[in-house]
């Protein structure tokens, strides 16, 4: 019987589908849940950069301020240090803003006063990237490692802050010492300057060893210090190399996990090849959701990292209660289901066979007569009839489209031919009355009066502007019968296209009173058709004329891509294109409207269309930017031309 056929077939595709979907989402949801907490925690690391970078700039900012402090500027200009009032207020400012030292040096690095005690001053730390940068002019920021030396020149207690003592670790890599006694130091360095001339640096910086504070402070500022079942949610770490120096983490003994370190996969990972680590990881015997970044010196070195996490149980508790909704909704889903599949196996049956055949048939692209609804029900039958009116329907609807398809491809046919018709046998009849302009302009045809000669200036100027559109129109012939096809060969877009067009438009240049700037290079070569790319380059410039401001510049440059393309630039100061035009400017027959109404130059609305077209052809693309009332820029590529083996330039020229 087909109504059970009907129901087995459809109670074995929903069991069927809906055991594959409970897989497929049952895997979805775990990859959901593992990519949101991957996404989390990826911005948690961006929220503990945040605080760490804030950080770098707040000391940043403080020593600028100091370094343009007028007594400073007279203590480094007349090297007269030994001023207790100076020092006193260096000192107070260094405990006011946190700073664990504080020093000066002169031009040449040796340093002159420390506002912390013991106050050391005589040495030099000019052989500190930081410092020396800063002596040439240069203020800088960054993470540095300290010296247990340099710690205890800077001030007392910074070296036996830095020394930890330095745990076993059987997943980390091997180490042979068991105490660090190097500080990872967040320091800025700033140029005192005296008549555009460094006559001292001051420098600062705070230890990141045990810096509590530091760290708290990221995980207040990512977690809001919230908890999970009375454990901290998340946790933040500073590394010096693979060995925590700060960090939230606690040992069993309730103590911060300092001198811990980091596992061998993730240091190598962050340490050795400079790239974040991402996932899972079980630090200090919890499992976590971690992120680390590493953190680089001055010179670009990867010195320590930046660690976050996040418990793992709060999101495996979460993906356990979303699978077991799942389960549960499937379930009564599939219930459902099955009743819907019996229903409608019985109620499609009878007429079911004769839809499938006259499906087949308008498939196949005849036509059948009405199908008979016979005893179905009412859908069916609702879905019979709209099924004879569909075909009914689709057959005429097919008959005016062919018709009005083959009306529409002989307008086009016969309209494009005219066009390039009159196009090209008013090319031939316009450049004579061009040649007898210039004959009448030169004078070779005899005297003109001044009025006379008025009327062939705009003879003139209106002829050229009809070959123009003679030009676009033919193009616009090519593009539309798919004859646009570039004869590609080595061209200097300098010599061979810029520097005739150039020249042509020298008198429109200096009459707008336009200022040139040609920044392309000599030779730059591309692989394109020479008449083509003289084509944009003309439409372009012209437009640039056109529409440029009286006094302005029109710039064109080129730069090359590392895609194998050359880019070129054409950039005019003009009333520039808003915002919502730009989109309108490539379109066929397009010209826009300014703030002054229809813009006064005349043309075919054509050139933009075909530039576009051209750039295309050759591989390329073309792009606007303008800003209103300031300068709009044309940007387009088109394929570099590959250099010339020497023996090839040789044969080139021989030939």
């Amino acid at each position: 019987m087909l109504r059970t056929k009907l129901f087995k077939a459809f109670a074995a595709l929903v069991i069927l589908f809906g055991a594959v979907s409970a897989i497929f989402s049952i895997k979805m949801v775990r990859s959901r849940v593992v990519e949101e907490a991957q996404n989390q925690v990826r911005l948690n690391l961006n929220g503990a950069w945040a605080v760490y970078h804030s950080q770098q700039q707040k000391i940043s900012t403080v020593l600028q301020l100091l370094a343009s402090k007028n007594d400073l500027l007279e203590a480094a200009r007349t090297r007269a240090w030994d001023n207790p009032e100076l020092l006193s207020r260096l000192e107070a400012l260094r405990i006011k803003f946190d700073l664990d030292y504080l020093s000066i040096t002169d031009a040449d690095g040796r340093v002159t006063q420390r506002a912390a005690p013991p106050y050391r001053a005589g040495d030099y730390r000019r052989a500190n990237p930081a410092i020396a940068r800063a002596c040439q002019g240069e203020t800088v920021s960054g993470a540095s490692i300290l010296t247990e030396d340099e710690l205890r020149q800077e001030a007392d207690g910074l070296a036996e802050r830095a020394c930890l003592q330095l745990e076993p670790a059987p997943q980390s890599r091997p180490l042979s010492r068991t105490v660090e006694n190097r500080g990872l130091v967040l320091q800025s360095a700033v140029p005192i300057m005296h008549a555009s001339r460094v006559i001292g640096v001051i420098y600062g910086g705070i230890l990141l060893n045990r810096n509590e504070a530091l760290v708290d402070q990221i995980r207040e500022v990512v977690y809001k210090n919230e908890t999970y079942q009375n454990r901290p949610l998340g946790s933040a770490t500073v590394f010096l190399d693979d060995i925590r120096i700060c960090t939230t983490l606690r040992l069993p003994n309730g103590n911060r996990a300092l001198g811990t370190r980091a596992e061998r996969e993730v240091a190598a990972r962050v340490l050795d090849n400079g790239q974040p680590w991402i996932g899972r990881a079980c630090v200090i015997n919890d499992c976590f959701l971690t992120a680390y970044d590493p953190i680089q010196d001055e010179r670009g070195r990867t010195i320590g990292m930046l660690y976050v996490g996040m418990l793992e149980k709060p999101f495996r508790d979460l993906q356990r209660g979303i699978i077991w909704r799942y389960a549960l909704l499937f379930m009564v889903f599939i219930s459902i289901a099955l009743v819907t599949a019996f229903t409608t196996a019985n109620r499609l049956a009878r007429p079911i066979h004769r839809l499938v055949n006259a499906a087949k048939s308008v498939m196949g692209g005849t036509y059948p007569a009405p199908v008979a609804g016979g005893q179905a029900c009412r859908e069916t039958g609702a879905l019979v009839h709209a099924f004879n009116q569909m075909t009914a329907a689709l057959r005429e609807r097919e008959s005016k489209l062919q018709d009005a398809n083959e009306s529409l491809q002989a307008i086009n046919r016969n309209y494009m031919e005219m066009l390039g018709f009159v196009a090209h046998e008013l090319k031939s009849p316009v450049g004579t009355i061009l040649n007898y302009v210039y004959l009448l302009n030169e004078g070779k045809l005899g005297g003109l009066t001044e009025k006379q000669s008025r009327a062939v200036k705009n003879i003139d100027g209106n002829i050229k502007l009809v070959l123009e559109m003679i030009r676009h129109y033919l193009n616009l012939s090519r593009i539309e019968n798919n004859e646009l096809q570039p004869n590609c060969e080595r061209v200097d877009a300098g010599e061979d296209v810029l520097k005739p067009l150039l020249e042509a438009y020298d008198p429109e240049i200096k009459a707008h009173q336009i200022t040139l700037d040609n920044r392309v290079p000599p030779h730059t070569m591309v692989l394109s058709d020479l008449n083509m790319t003289r084509e944009v380059f003309e439409n372009l410039i012209s437009n640039a004329i056109k529409y440029g401001r009286a006094g302005g510049a029109l710039v064109i440059d080129a730069r090359p891509k590392p895609d194998a393309m050359m880019e070129f630039c054409v950039r005019n100061d003009g009333e520039g294109i808003p915002a919502d035009k730009l989109g309108l400017l490539f379109r066929k027959f397009s010209r826009l409207e300014t703030s002054r109404g229809i813009r006064h130059q005349k043309g075919t609305g054509l050139g933009l269309f075909i530039t576009r077209n051209i750039v295309e052809a050759h591989g390329g693309s073309i792009t606007v930017e303008s800003v209103p009332d300031q300068w709009t820029a044309f940007r387009f590529t088109l394929p570099a031309a590959p250099a010339i083996a020497a023996n090839d330039k040789e044969q080139t020229h021989h030939a």
